[in-house]
């Protein structure tokens, strides 16, 4: 069989002249075509200018969606309060008190030292509302189904209630109620955390109190009965209730130095198999919040941990 006949494959170099570039590479593979440089676009400026508006439009729609995204974050946060409507019959109604100036808008006494005092007041009191009277009481109520809020600017509060222009972000307490009972017969509790402080009371009696220590009221006043669980959520006292049994429910939570802001709010059901990561509390379903922030960690909605609200 003859042999296949040789290709000769010339490299050029600027440095080396024809005779010493040239030499013969047997069985060498066909040669590729070298790549395009790339070339100016020489097309006319019609031509160029036909394609500016769709790039334009997609730029757009990625900015318009940025900007539905950043205000549909800003609403959920100004919402974490309640709204100034009603939804439905299912809320509880909740009052901004702003412990550093009076009904008349006159400086209080009052300094992030005696913040503890006061709530500790307040929780001593069976929770008068006489104490919190004494200073700026927001004449706009809000209404929620529930009480978690994730981290957020503590500035949020008055903006929710519409006095960010006369209340400054701290030192301030939000006072919910309304009357509530269960869908099922059993044994629950309150659980909860905050920065800085959330308490609970169930028929003229105090189940819970949790936050930071520098702002929780003296163990006189309540103590828990168990350990703190995961993410420093704090167990309140058990209660036995049944079904459809109509009682009041109190909550307030609050910050004092500013800056940022949570309160969370689980129920407990004795028996269940939630205990390590209980539902929230609701009186009405929700779609679960950013659990992205820390201590935002909570189980699914259950039969009997959605209450209803008797108005």
């Amino acid at each position: 069989m003859p042999a296949p006949p040789s290709i000769f494959l010339f490299l050029r170099s600027p440095s080396r002249s024809p005779s010493e570039v040239g030499r013969v590479i047997p069985n060498a593979p066909p040669r590729k075509s070298p790549a395009r440089r790339c070339r100016p676009d020489r097309r006319s400026g019609s031509e160029v200018s036909a394609l500016r508006p769709s790039a334009l439009k997609f730029q757009l729609s990625g900015l318009i969606i940025a900007a539905l995204l950043t205000a549909t974050a800003a609403r959920a946060q100004d919402a974490a309060f309640g709204s100034a409507e009603k939804q439905g019959q299912s809320a509880l109604i909740g009052i901004l008190y702003d412990l550093k100036q009076t009904q008349q808008r006159e400086p209080t006494k009052e300094n992030e030292r005696t913040y503890r005092t006061v709530i500790a007041s307040f929780l001593q009191s069976n929770w008068d509302e006489d104490i919190l009277n004494r200073y700026f009481r927001v004449t706009r109520p809000v209404y929620t189904t529930q009480i978690f809020i994730p981290t957020i600017n503590a500035d949020q509060a008055p903006k929710a209630f519409g006095v960010s222009d006369v209340v400054k972000p701290r030192m301030w307490v939000v006072h919910y109620k309304g009357q509530v009972s269960p869908p099922v017969n059993g044994v629950y509790r309150f659980s909860g955390d905050a920065d800085d402080i959330i308490a609970v009371r169930v028929n003229g009696r105090t189940v819970l109190v949790a936050g930071q220590p520098d702002c929780q009221p003296p163990p006189s006043v309540w103590k828990a009965s168990e350990p703190d669980g995961p993410n420093r959520r704090r167990p309140g006292d058990w209660l036995s209730l049944k079904a459809g049994d109509i009682m009041d429910l109190d909550i307030i939570i609050g910050e004092r130095p500013g800056g940022q802001f949570r309160a969370l709010l689980y129920i407990e059901k004795q028996g269940s198999n939630l205990a390590a990561k209980p539902p929230i509390f609701k009186l009405a379903p929700t779609p679960p919040p950013d659990a992205k922030a820390r201590g935002a960690d909570f189980g699914p909605d259950t039969p009997w941990s959605i209450w209803t609200a008797k108005q």
